[in-house]
């Protein structure tokens, strides 16, 4: 979202709350997860909806009105869209009417609010998601705040806030679909996928991704359990591997939201059309990327098979070297996009040889997400030029090191060209 000095820093500062409408009928919601209601938005924005059918029924299409007229039309997830809400911002109506395939309607609204002159502007947080672990590869339970720094740009920050304390989670599970992944793979990567859920605990929501030679959203944001089990069985092996126009889907959706935005991506294959003469996605292994990072969404890969984890070795032992070679087709080995993707964003890449092994891969990604603590500070830059900021997170406890994002985008005012 493009915004004025000011609204940039104050919607910077303030959650992104749910505004929840109640539905006309007695099982069922449709609402605004953002903007949030009453809040000030300028400018070019994004909206995003959560819509949860009554049991038996399909969402047909969504109406999306502004100030009464007729906005977008949706019919399929992410329901999701841009709208301009004027270099002045003002008053102004989102509407939402979700059409049931049993003829019903699901209704939600929000109001947003004129910026005011004297509004009180905070300075916006980054931040800051750390997993700690010492030499022999153990976590790291017991640091204290005197014992953390942390850097912008090569700069000593100062962290406002330090803890452990966990934070809802926004997962993202994105599994590969592909042909490649037909059998066994398949199987007991559905198997592994059903256990993680119970990582969720109360307040988490995860939504269900599949990706062959089109990214399908098999399940949108939910916390039922069921609901997401159900999605995870529907995955059938087909077509190519739009690997990037994957991670770039789920990353859009988790933008909007406040929380740990997480991505657990499960693949055997490089992005290629079934062909295996062509990319398989519309966008690159770049734009993906930077997606993930504005989203600020960590990535958590596991690749699967026995190639790409003697790669994913060879890459740990000569990291420079194997990184550096490129297949027939200029594109760099499937280990190094993965390890580039979980170390960009501060997750981490597993490499499991065989499909029975799959289920322990899910086990550590969990296990590294129970065991993130949490670093909030107020950059000394306050420029709002959207320029790239390095990230670097250390202790003056010997031996401890830490994986964590390697950077943020700054926010970007509309005046700054």
């Amino acid at each position: 979202m493009r915004t004025l000095p000011v609204a940039a820093a104050l919607l910077a500062a303030i959650p992104c709350l749910a505004a929840t409408v109640r539905p006309e009928t007695e099982r069922g919601a449709l609402r605004f997860v953002a903007p949030r209601d009453l809040s000030t938005v300028l400018g070019p924005a994004t909206f995003a909806l959560a819509v949860e059918p009554p049991e038996g029924t399909q969402v047909v299409r969504v109406e999306v009105s502004l100030d009464a007229r007729l906005l977008v039309v949706l019919e399929a997830p992410p329901w999701t869209a841009s709208w301009d809400a004027g270099e002045e911002g003002g008053n102004h109506r989102l509407a939402a009417r979700a059409i049931l395939s049993d003829g019903r309607e699901l209704h939600a609204s929000v109001r947003t609010s004129p910026l005011r002159i004297d509004q009180v502007v905070e300075v916006a947080l980054v931040n800051v998601y750390a997993i700690a672990k010492d030499g022999k590869g153990d976590y790291v339970r017991d640091l204290r705040a005197e014992e953390m720094r942390l850097f912008e740009n090569g700069r000593p920050q100062l962290i406002e806030r330090f803890n452990a304390e966990r934070k809802p989670l926004r997962v993202a599970l994105v599994l590969d679909t592909s042909l490649s992944m037909r059998g066994d793979k398949m199987e007991e990567a559905k198997r592994a996928a059903l256990e993680f859920l119970d990582v969720l605990q109360a307040g988490d929501e995860a939504m269900v991704v599949a990706f062959s030679d089109r990214v399908e959203i098999l399940r949108d944001f939910t916390s039922d359990r069921e609901a997401l089990e159900t999605a995870i069985r529907t995955a059938v092996p087909k077509g190519g591997t739009a690997l990037y126009d994957a991670i770039w889907t789920a990353s859009e959706r988790l933008a909007p939201l406040d929380s740990r935005r997480v991505i657990v991506l499960l693949s055997d294959g490089k992005d290629e059309a079934a062909s295996g003469l062509e990319p398989g996605s519309l966008h690159n292994f770049d734009e993906a990327i930077e997606r993930a990072l504005r989203s600020e969404a960590m990535i958590f890969a596991i690749g699967l098979g026995s190639t790409l984890a003697r790669d994913a070795k060879r890459l740990e032992s000569d990291p420079a070297a194997s990184a550096d070679q490129m297949d027939f087709y200029g594109r760099k080995p499937l280990a190094a996009i993965l390890n580039e993707f979980s170390r960009s964003t501060g997750g981490r890449a597993i490499f499991s040889a065989s499909a029975g092994r799959v289920r322990r891969a899910f086990e550590e990604v969990a296990e590294d997400l129970r065991h993130q603590y949490v670093l909030a500070y107020a950059p000394d830059d306050r420029r709002h030029d959207g320029s790239w900021r390095e990230i670097r997170v250390q202790s003056t406890r010997a031996g401890v090191s830490f994986t964590n994002r390697s950077g943020y985008y700054a926010p970007k005012d509309r005046a700054t060209r």
